[in-house]
């Protein structure tokens, strides 16, 4: 029958270890989701990125989206469920934000406000500290 080597007993238990301790933090990180980036355009579900808009317009659809949109943005806009956005606008940029939950936080690049136009249920737009 099958016979193991007396090291066997000491070296199953450490590769047990080392895989948990290797396990942890790749559970810790975030899923980059499914969907597609076209520029500064998201569309998918439980991606992460931070993208620099280049002077294109910023948009995100889909749900539980984590995007930090940074450089110029001269606009954004928002449609889908639990997306948590964080964005610089133009001043004067149009904000407009749709679907269920969304949070979006927003500074101005100069002074101002956005244009901001907000519909759905329960969607947060506030200015970053």
């Amino acid at each position: 029958m099958f016979r193991y080597h007396p090291a066997a007993k000491f070296l199953l238990p450490a590769l047990a270890a080392s895989l948990a301790f290797t396990a942890a933090p790749l559970a810790a990180q975030r899923n980059n989701g499914t969907g597609t980036r076209d520029g500064a355009a998201v569309s998918g579900v439980d991606q992460a990125h931070r993208i620099d808009c280049g002077g294109q317009p910023a948009q995100v659809s889909g749900s539980d989206n984590h995007i930090e949109f940074v450089g110029d943005c001269p606009s954004l806009t928002v449609n889908g469920v639990d997306n948590q956005i964080s964005i610089t606008l133009r001043p004067g940029a149009p904000l407009t934000v749709s679907g269920v939950d969304n949070v979006v936080t927003w500074r101005i690049a100069g002074k101002g406000r956005p244009k901001l136009a907000v519909s759905g249920v329960d969607n947060q737009v506030r200015p970053g500290r």
